[in-house]
């Protein structure tokens, strides 16, 4: 319910183009527009007959992932043949105005997130008792106020106190737990606006929290930023930057049992292909090259059974660096646009350059989001975003 696509075959030859898909769910003026650009509409259903029917000696590309083993069983094995995915790569490259309309997404949604964060904290002074439910119910009315809303991009991991350890918890009506001034809350959430989707992670103390969640949010963060700061050649896979992530944790005899990051599409899947960073060298997401335009998350996290649960989630845009006599060098660039909470930060265990980062970040924070802030607003942003 959270993706705004179809699911569709697309047939494509050297001179037509045909799109098997429910017709219903295609508007009139798009059906012509279609038709303009030489694209036919066919039921879904009508796939294998349509296949069956192309001469017998005209062969058929398919994506093995992407292929159901019904629809291959319905012709000859010689009859396929084993292609790379054209759509994907296409759809994860982001052009300059795909590009220019994501700020603007990040724009709307850190406005959304600090008005919800805001009120988060006012509520809990004033005594209200609230539940892990309520919370993304509420958060999802600060979105909606933002122009061109289009529902959350999944639904939200509202995670309190040891909730927060369930890497993947939702919470429901019935089984929420109360949200009170004390502990740790993990937020993953994430929108659908026309010019983007977004999906981000923030990690707050809601009271005073001891040094042990200190420090592992702090080793958190530094995999965080290690990550963020990467420069790579070219064809540099997510396999080989997973660890970079990992290392702090690593050293400090910690880990995590989820990918690093995941694809995010425009307008469209939250996860989607075919980049991703992740420690299984198997599979398209660990064997895709990283390449300018791709965005993909940047999310390591600690998780402590029964007690807390931390993760930092930016998205990333890959850039270009750079370019030496072998190879062009890559990067990212953070687009996600809110306040990382330093109250949780242990400052023993960040060096001057992981600081300058996380300053410079704030400041960027502060310059995207503080112009269409009233007042209170820009204030309360502004202490969050002030330099450690």
């Amino acid at each position: 319910p959270c993706n705004p696509v179809a699911i569709s075959y697309l047939l494509l030859g050297m001179e037509e183009a045909v799109w098997f898909i429910d017709p219903d769910k295609v508007p009139g003026d798009v059906q012509k527009s279609l038709a303009r650009d030489g694209v036919t509409l066919q039921p879904y259903h009508e796939l294998t007959a349509y296949l069956q029917q192309i001469p017998a000696e005209q062969q058929i590309a398919y994506p093995p992932g992407g292929t159901s083993m019904q629809l291959y069983e319905a012709l000859p094995p010689e009859r396929w043949v084993v292609a790379t995915d054209l759509i994907g790569p296409l759809k994860a490259t982001r052009n300059e105005v795909e590009r220019q309309q994501l700020r603007v997404a990040m724009q709307k949604d850190g406005r959304a997130l600090l008005r919800f964060y805001r009120w988060l904290e006012h509520q809990l002074q004033q005594g209200a008792e609230l539940t892990e439910y309520d919370l993304g119910v509420r958060l999802d009315e600060y979105r909606a106020a933002e122009g061109d809303y289009q529902g959350a991009s999944f639904p939200a991991i509202v995670g309190y106190a040891g909730n927060g350890a369930i890497v993947h918890y939702r919470a429901t009506a019935h089984n929420a737990a109360v949200v009170r001034p004390e502990g740790v809350l993990l937020l993953d959430s994430g929108g659908q606006y026309l010019q983007g989707t977004t999906d981000i992670t923030r990690t707050v103390a809601l009271g005073p929290v001891g040094a042990e969640v200190k420090k592992h949010y702090t080793l958190v963060l530094k995999g965080n930023i290690a990550l963020s700061r990467a420069v790579f050649p070219e064809g540099t896979t997510g396999v080989q930057l997973d660890t970079l992530a990992r290392a702090p944790l690593w050293q400090a005899g910690l880990n995590y049992g989820h990918g690093t990051g995941h694809g995010v599409g425009h307008f469209l899947n939250v996860h989607e292909g075919p980049q991703g960073i992740t420690p299984n060298p198997r599979g398209v997401r660990g064997q895709t090259p990283i390449m300018p335009g791709m965005l993909t998350s940047n999310e390591p996290g600690y998780y402590r059974e029964g007690a807390y649960g931390i993760r930092i989630e930016n998205l990333e845009l890959c850039v270009e660096k750079m370019e030496s006599e072998e190879t062009k060098y890559y990067g990212f660039e953070p687009q996600t646009l809110f306040p990382i909470s330093t109250e949780l930060i242990d400052q023993s265990l960040l060096s001057p350059e992981e600081q300058a980062w996380l300053n410079e970040y704030h400041a960027r924070v502060f310059e995207e989001l503080s112009p269409q802030l009233n007042a209170d607003e820009r204030a309360w942003l502004k202490e969050r975003c002030r330099a450690i």
